[in-house]
């Protein structure tokens, strides 16, 4: 049984695995790896994307959804008031015992939640897959959308330059991981006040130097946006930020992805949001709506590869070590180390 907590714990190969692997699932829909199996869902912050698309993935794949309130999942409070009752403790329940009741029901835990340190407690209890959702720190699922978005695209397995604009934030740290687990040339521009820490920044390095990518970062997008195969970005302000909304607003004065600065990448530069996006602040619409717009895209791979994701972290037969039963109808049983999610695509 394995987790997916982060990208980059782990390697390129269950990465790419996992890509082929949605690939494969999203064309033969027959195919039904999460048949009686039951996801429990629990989102401490609202979700459109994230929700709706891994559920009808979970669906779509032969499971069900449960979807269960943090207050009764992630050790809710007391009913009763603490100060008439002295010692009590302040939650329901230790978390320790929900998790272990749960795993007798379900066959994996997928979270959005406000800490990452949430899921890591999770993980540590749990007998079965937890899955990340959005934490402060991370966002897996969208960077293995994003990536398979970016791959479909360009139909290429050369490496590209992707530049990430904006906030130092989970979507960009975890699309910078893959994107320099995959080998490609990652840029970042932002303002200071909302930068990457010393750790952040070797951990990046250390991925590059790992993998044969590279990583450029700095204070102005222009540079990067003029060489940029991709050009991506985010809301400036994030969930559970909004009371930091005019302090930091003014931080990113310079960076919204307007016509102006779109216009100096090269007329094949795609644009890229994971969405909900705030038109006229980090994008215009001139932007988003452009032909070479994959916003869209992204929305509907999210559900491709939560089909992936899922399918490996709940059903033995297709993880990595003996991906799927081996017939012909199954592409991605071939053995070859270069095997690619665009055969899967063109197949």
């Amino acid at each position: 049984m394995s987790n997916l907590l982060t990208i980059s714990e782990y390697p390129l190969e269950f990465l790419q695995h996992v890509l082929d692997l949605s690939a494969y699932l999203e064309k033969r829909r027959n195919v039904k790896p999460l048949d009686g199996s039951t996801i429990l869902f629990c989102f401490e912050k609202p979700s459109l994307r994230t929700k709706l698309a891994t559920e009808v993935a979970v669906n779509q794949l032969g499971g069900s959804v449960i979807h269960i309130s943090p207050e009764e999942f992630l050790g809710g409070k007391i009913l009763h008031a603490t100060e008439d009752a002295p010692g009590i403790p302040e939650e329901r329940e230790a978390l320790k015992d929900t998790v272990k009741n749960v795993a007798q029901w379900c066959d994996g835990i997928f979270a959005r939640v406000f800490k990452h340190e949430t899921l890591e407690k999770l993980a540590t209890f749990s007998d079965i897959p937890v899955v990340n959702g959005l934490c402060d720190r991370h966002h897996p699922m969208q960077a293995l959308a994003d990536l398979y978005t970016i791959h479909e695209s360009f139909r290429s397995d050369k490496p590209l330059r992707i530049t990430f604009i904006g906030d130092a934030n989970n979507v960009a740290f975890s699309l910078i991981e893959i994107g320099l687990i995959f080998g490609h040339h990652m840029q970042f521009a932002g303002p200071m006040p909302c930068y990457w820490n010393r750790e952040q920044l070797a951990h990046f390095a250390q991925l590059a130097a790992r993998h044969g990518g590279t990583f450029s970062h700095g204070t102005d997008p222009l540079p990067f946006v003029k060489q940029s195969d991709v050009v991506y970005t985010d809301a400036f302000i994030s969930m559970g930020q909004e009371h930091e909304y005019t302090q930091k607003l003014r931080h990113f004065e310079g960076y919204q992805v307007n016509e102006a600065l779109f216009g100096k990448a090269p007329d094949h530069a795609r644009f890229m949001h994971c969405l909900p996006a705030h038109r006229g602040l980090e994008v215009t619409d001139a932007v988003i709506d452009h032909p070479n717009s994959l916003v869209y895209q992204q929305a509907k791979n999210r559900m491709v590869t939560a089909k992936g994701v899922f399918a490996i972290l709940c059903n033995p037969e297709y993880r990595l070590e003996n991906p799927v039963p081996a017939t012909e109808q199954h592409p991605s049983s071939s053995s070859s180390s270069s095997f690619k999610t665009t055969q899967l695509i063109e197949s």
